[in-house]
């Protein structure tokens, strides 16, 4: 043979030691052999390599080979037992003659090879118990069970193997097992843990081994050093069948506790529970027909297909993680960890349909989509009822109508206390009515379900005889649409299909007995037929026999459940649209009519009407009133001299006078300029109380006996009007007083008819108040500049002002002239820019809001406004408007006080002037006040001219000066911080007060 040089790897070492170069092995240890290579790569010869030649070299080798001698390697006990006779072994003959005599046995039999294979054998054919039958192949893998289970067992043994800790059991031992485990019921083998809510091993085997499996296949290690610990767990045969019973067992007891909620959580969680039970009660029933079958088990076939039975249960698994990380109970988490959900309809519904988006993001089967979609459909039912109720959805609306109030039908009739105690405050009502909705409501709906479940409120109030209250119910209500048909038929607007939800209704008549079948009832009454029956016919009737359909309306549900949504509503958020677009349009034709019974209504409930009232009155812009009023608080009189006509003094005035015997003397009552002498006996501004009452009784009502003169009486006027004296609080006779009955009495108080306190709110009639005061103050100024030039005419400035003071003379003049021009601008600027640029295209928007002759019936109108919430929000916006061109908002305080002590300085001018001209101080005293006072009052407007130019340089939009606009048709109302440019104009139209004060000289 040729000798060939070899080559290791090993031979780049210099010497075997190199191997413990750097480790010092212990003593006693420097015995051990050293651990050298058993192979080696010989050096292939530079020539070319010719592998046939070398082959037929190698065979003829083999072939002159002596015999070598037979060394039969020692097999394992537990192969000495499957391959030979157990006689032999126990015998005399010697281990290698019965190893030898077992080897050529198998080759004369060929037990389990064929003529046309290889011939390879392995150890498990030479058994004699080996089948003819099996496999062909080799490989161990691909052998039995028990060969390949006992083979990993041999090749890989366990380091510890607890006997004690072990069970034994059949592939049929374990199924009939397991198939209780799954149903959530404790086993043999396992039982129920209820601290940590899972199955556990029962008593103190903790391992499980599969006959024909070893236990890396079917053990589940369940240790557990702590009684509220989760075990540790291994993946195995069982673990899914584990889980699926505990996350069975899990949602049993969650729906044990939300089944013993009380009816005062509201219908919804029922619901929940209708649907949870059966989902569970669907997968039980399925669970049960799942594969090993009963008959399986109770045979004596042994083929169980572990593999494929474990995937029958993946969608199971699926469906019963999806519930339980619903309601916080996933498998990981313990019992104590629990979330607490808030099970209130809004959050319960939100979650659902969370997880039902998330579910259909995330590409889940159609089992847990369906079953997802189900829970969500069964738990909204009874809340969508209730929202379509509360809009009166359909329902018969005016089956649930408030009692019709009585009107009041004129002034010296009125039992005020007994209506006083009749109307419900509206707002308690109001406030009653649920706003907040689930998440998934569309924007729209949220904006308008409110609304309308107010206006329906309202509109029972205002007209109960309404024609949308009395039309009858129509059988539409709210539900989720999954079908394609369904969606297609909501989409075109065309009747729905049958909902697949609704329970079997009672078959015809001609099921029942003849008897029954002749009698007629009504379809509300169906139900009523059974109690006609003869005893016993129920049990022959289908329709009467008491089955559950829950399960079959679920899987019924389940199979027609798509496997995507159509491409109309490819998404949930549009779906969920198109299931609400009924309500949605229901539910503004219901605010539609109300805001008509405002707006058009020719009766008390006209808005309109009543904000002329408002305007007219609390604002101060009716012409007879505002004379009246002027008469009965305020004096232009030049002169001092008190009134003491018993009409217009107090009742305090009265008695005061008759306990003094005399009226306070003049001298020592100061003169307030402008001031009705009548009013200076409480000393103080603004008048309120009885005073103003008393003064106030019967200007109104002689301000609208003038309409009563140019139209030709009361009976033509509209009843708005003819309320008026006492709805502002002035009649002509006294009121009775009493809780509620105070304010009345109040002059700068509105009682709106019921319910129209939603637009006319006390917040709004706040704001009028306010409106109202600062008014009073301005008119007050201007009868003080009244008497002012009638003091200052030329015979006074010769005889009683400054006779000898020319230069005080001449400043009188200069500050009386600036002071009413001033003044003047500021009144036109409030009734004409403020409160008649901002009110008139609001009215206007009002009429614009009425239906259009012209229009192509009501779906060609286009409203100013979609509810009466938002016009009473234009109306409240309107009076912030007013008073922010006015500078009367709590923002605008310190503008507002140099505007109101600009004012104060005016009448401080006509005091210091009034008490000269009665001889109370000298002119020597009242010329330096005089010329202080406009020293403070050239300094504030100044500082006010300053204010407003930063305000309106700092609004861009008004640094310009604004045209009269008009949008389609309407006026543009001047608004509040716009408007301050036309106050800087008015008051300020040359820079006037921009630059130093002029001289007088």
């Amino acid at each position: 043979m040729e000798q060939h040089t070899s080559y290791s790897v090993w031979d780049s070492l210099d010497s075997p030691d190199d191997f413990n170069l750097d480790i010092k092995l212990s003593p006693g240890l420097d015995s051990l052999p050293r651990i050298m290579p058993h192979f080696f790569v010989p050096t292939l010869e530079d020539k070319p390599q010719n592998p046939i030649m070398e082959n037929l070299k190698l065979e003829s080798m083999n072939t002159t080979m002596a015999p070598r001698a037979f060394r039969p390697v020692r097999l394992p006990q537990e192969l000495m037992t499957l391959a030979m006779d157990i006689a032999p072994l126990g015998g005399t003959q010697p281990y290698s003659q019965s190893v030898e005599e077992m080897w050529r046995n198998a080759v004369v039999r060929k037990r389990g090879v064929k003529a046309s294979m290889s011939g390879l054998l392995s150890w498990d054919r030479l058994r004699q118990s080996h089948l003819d039958a099996a496999s062909l192949t080799p490989f161990l893998s691909e052998q039995g069970e028990s060969v390949y289970a006992s083979a990993r067992n041999h090749v890989q043994p366990r380091l510890f193997y607890d006997l004690e800790s072990t069970i034994y059991l059949t592939q049929r031992e374990l199924f009939r097992s397991l198939k209780l485990t799954l149903l959530g019921v404790s086993s043999p083998y396992h039982v129920w843990d209820r601290a940590a809510e899972h199955f556990v091993p029962a008593g103190s085997k903790k391992f499980l081994c599969i006959d024909g499996k070893d236990e890396v296949i079917s053990n589940r290690s369940v240790g557990s050093s702590e009684k509220h610990k989760l075990p540790l767990m291994y993946s195995s045969l069982i673990d899914r069948f584990l889980k699926i019973g505990a996350l069975l067992r899990r949602l049993e007891t969650f729906l044990s506790e939300v089944q013993s909620r009380s009816s005062k959580h509201g219908t919804t969680i029922h619901s929940l529970a209708h649907a949870l039970s059966t989902i569970v009660d669907y997968l039980r029933e399925t669970i049960t027909k799942c594969p090993p079958s009963h008959d399986l088990l109770v045979s004596q076939d042994n083929s169980f297909p572990l593999l494929s039975v474990l995937a029958h249960y993946e969608p199971y698994e699926s469906v019963l993680e999806t519930l339980a990380e619903l309601f916080g109970r996933d498998y990981d988490v313990l019992p104590a960890n629990y979330p607490a959900h808030d099970l209130s309809p809004v959050s319960l519904l939100s979650r659902i349909y969370r997880h039902l988006n998330a579910q259909i993001e995330r590409q889940s089967s159609i089992v847990v989509r369906a079953t997802i979609a189900f829970l969500l459909t069964i738990t909204s039912q009874e809340y969508f009822k209730e929202v379509a109720q509360s809009v009166g959805f359909g329902v018969r609306m005016a089956d649930k109508a408030l009692k019709t109030k009585s009107k009041l039908s004129g002034l010296y009739e009125l039992d005020l206390e007994e209506d006083e105690e009749e109307e419900e405050d509206i707002f308690d009502l109001l406030d009653r009515i649920e706003t907040s909705f689930p998440d998934f409501f569309p924007e729209k709906v949220l904006q308008a379900l409110p609304a309308a479940q107010k206006s329906l409120v309202l509109l029972k109030i205002a007209r109960p005889d309404h024609p949308i209250l009395s039309k009858p119910a129509n059988n539409s209500h709210i539900r989720w649409l999954w079908t394609a048909a369904e969606i297609a038929a909501a989409w075109d607007g065309l009747p729905l299909p049958p909902d697949s939800l609704a329970p079997p209704s009672i078959e015809s008549r001609s099921c029942l007995s003849p008897t029954t079948a002749s009698l007629s009832y009504k379809p509300e009454l169906l139900g009523f037929r059974v109690f006609d029956l003869e005893p016993g016919d129920s049990a022959t009737v289908p329709s009467m026999q008491l089955k559950s359909s829950s399960t079959s309306i679920l899987e019924r549900f389940m199979s027609n459940f798509p496997p995507a949504l159509p491409s109309i509503t490819p998404i949930l958020s549009n779906l969920t649209s198109l299931v609400f677009k009924d309500l949605m349009t229901h539910s503004e034709s219901l605010s539609s009519a109300l805001l008509d019974v405002f707006i058009d209504s020719p009766g008390m409930l006209n808005f309109r009407s009543h904000l002329v009232i408002l305007r007219s009155f609390l604002l101060v812009t009716d012409p007879s009133f505002r004379s009246r009023l002027l008469d009965a608080l305020f004096s232009d009189a030049g002169e001092y001299t008190v009134n003491s006509t018993a009409h217009y003094l107090s009742v305090q005035s009265v008695r005061h006078r008759q306990k003094h015997s005399k009226f306070p003397k003049e001298v020592n009552q100061p003169w307030a300029v402008g001031l009705s002498p009548n009013l200076l006996e409480r000393e103080s501004w603004p008048p309120v109380g009885s005073d103003l009452s008393f003064f106030l009784r019967t200007v109104i009502v002689d301000s609208l006996e003038i309409g009563d003169d140019e139209e030709g009486g009361a009976s033509q006027r509209d009843p708005v009007i003819k309320e008026a004296g006492w709805r502002l609080g002035f009649a002509i006779r006294d009121l009775p007083t009493g809780p509620g009955r105070d304010k009345w009495l109040d002059p700068l108080y509105y009682k709106p008819p019921h319910p129209m306190e939603v637009l006319i709110s006390p917040d709004i009639l706040s704001k009028y108040q306010r409106m109202f005061t600062f008014i009073l103050r301005l008119l007050r100024v201007e009868s003080a500049l009244k008497s002012l030039f009638r003091m200052s005419s030329h015979r006074a400035l010769a005889d009683f002002l400054f006779p000898t003071l020319t230069r005080s003379r001449r400043l009188l003049l200069y500050f009386r002239f600036v002071s009413q021009a001033y003044v003047s601008s500021l009144s036109g600027y409030v009734f004409e820019t403020a409160i008649g640029g901002n009110f008139d295209p609001f009215l206007a928007r009002l009429s614009s809001s009425r239906p259009d002759s012209s229009a192509e019936g009501r779906g060609g109108e286009k409203r100013q406004f979609n509810d009466v919430f938002e016009l009473a929000q234009s109306h409240s916006a309107l009076l912030d408007n007013i008073l922010t061109a006015c500078l009367l908002r709590s923002g605008q305080r310190g503008v507002g006080d140099i505007l109101r002590q600009s004012l104060e300085l005016v009448l401080e001018f006509t005091i210091v002037i009034g008490e000269l001209h009665r001889g109370r101080i000298q002119e020597f005293q009242a010329a330096p006040l005089m010329e202080e006072l406009f020293s403070k009052f050239g300094l504030k407007m100044k500082t006010l001219t300053k204010v407003l130019r930063g305000l309106v340089d700092k609004n861009s939009a008004t640094s310009t000066f604004p045209l009269p606009t008009h949008t389609e048709g309407d006026r543009r109302p001047t608004g509040g911080l716009e408007a301050l440019y036309h106050l800087l104009i008015r008051i300020d139209i040359m820079d006037w007060w921009s630059k130093e004060p002029k001289s007088t000289h």
